[in-house]
């Protein structure tokens, strides 16, 4: 993970880099960019240290809101209070707005994959993309989660794009991910809502 300073007033962190560069790309989509600033963490395990390095930042104080999202993976209970310790661990002050987002969407296992197959699906290609899976599967030998076949769902699609090496990140820098779609409505008010939270922060303190 690179090294960052705190520059906006919300900060939106994901888990790696592929989740950095997709919610970079929606909040510029979102024309958010000016106010709220995108980073990771660095995987699921690396929360908490993060967390307890925001703090040491001397520009904390420049911090209103913070979003955290994080993958449901097989439970989203469990994802939701694997997040909520690491937030109690850190002890980060009541003046900051803290807010948590598990993907997909509400009580939904899953990852940010499940979004996009939703937003994507009814692609003229998409069809392409259940024709190889079922091939697929035929002589699948590994075991694979919802979860991670939903990751080759969007493998397989994104080979159809015209930048066929393309991961999903850069997809969505490049414009390939309709960000405007319902199924996206959910995260979009997650991030929407840090803004308002920092508007919020300043009215009070004005």
């Amino acid at each position: 993970m690179s090294k960052f300073s705190i520059e906006k007033p919300a900060l939106l962190i994901g888990e790696g880099r592929e989740e950095e560069l997709f919610f970079c790309a929606m909040v510029n989509h979102l024309g958010l960019s000016s106010s709220i600033q995108v980073t990771q963490y660095g995987g699921k395990d690396k929360l908490a240290g993060f967390l307890a390095g925001l703090k040491a930042q001397t520009t904390f104080s420049k911090l209103s809101a913070l979003g955290i999202t994080r993958d449901a993976d097989l439970d989203h209970a469990a994802a939701l209070a694997s997040v909520k310790t690491a937030i109690d661990n850190s002890k980060l002050p009541d003046t900051l707005h803290v807010d948590t987002y598990i993907l997909p969407k509400k009580d939904t296992s899953g990852a940010l994959e499940a979004l996009v197959i939703e937003a994507v699906s009814t692609y003229p290609n998409w069809p392409c993309v259940e024709q190889f899976m079922a091939c697929v599967s035929e002589n699948d030998q590994a075991s694979l989660s919802p979860t991670e076949m939903d990751k080759r769902r969007i493998h397989a699609w994104l080979s159809t794009l015209s930048d066929p090496e393309l991961r999903l990140g850069l997809a969505a820098k490049k414009k390939f991910i309709p960000f405007d779609h319902v199924a996206f409505s959910p995260i979009t008010q997650f991030i929407q809502s840090l803004l308002t939270a920092v508007e919020t922060r300043s009215t009070t303190h004005a």
